[in-house]
């Protein structure tokens, strides 16, 4: 028997999506957390509401004058990402301490290492039953190099939220996923 209004689909999802299980932590350990994920992280009191991170490389097109050929220069990757966060669990960022690690605010020392790790959800069932997917898969992405570059401040009529957004840099990206 079909679907009421002609959908062919799997009446089950593929996969569950959910923040509830995700983490935002600099440097390689933050807080007491151990390998399950359970304790106290402490980037958990900086109400993050927002992130997005871009990871590119230039490639740049060559040709040569009276010939078809095409080729390709390789240039090198970077990346750049923004965040926001409500101000309020934790104190206004300052160059000597605060959201981001000191390092981070001092392009001399190089950078800090930054990990965001996004989980599936709650689901906890080994394989699916939908198809051979297993729900509550996650990535996380690690950054190296990470600069802050940017700091502000917003605030909205009608809300009594005030947000403090940052914008950084890093040189280095790496994926993993579960």
């Amino acid at each position: 028997m079909g679907d009421v209004f002609g959908y062919k689909r799997n009446p089950k999802p593929q996969g569950v999506f959910s923040t509830e299980d995700s983490k935002l932590v600099f440097g390689s350990t933050v807080g007491n957390v151990n390998d399950a994920g359970e304790g106290q992280l402490t980037s958990l009191a900086y109400l993050v509401q927002q992130w997005t991170v871009q990871y590119q490389q230039t490639v740049q097109e060559l040709f040569e004058l009276g010939s078809n050929a095409l080729f390709w220069a390789k240039g090198r990757p970077a990346g750049a990402g923004t965040l926001g966060r409500v101000l309020g669990g934790a104190a206004a960022d300052t160059p000597n301490g605060g959201f981001f690690p000191a390092d981070a605010y001092d392009l001399c020392k190089g950078g800090a290492e930054m990990e965001l790790q996004a989980k599936g959800g709650h689901c906890k069932e080994a394989p699916s039953t939908t198809g051979g997917m297993t729900l509550g898969k996650g990535i996380t992405i690690v950054m190296n190099g990470c600069v802050v570059t940017s700091i502000g401040f917003s605030m909205q009529v009608g809300d009594v939220r005030l947000m403090e957004n940052f914008g950084w840099r890093f040189a280095y990206m790496q994926l993993t996923s579960d």
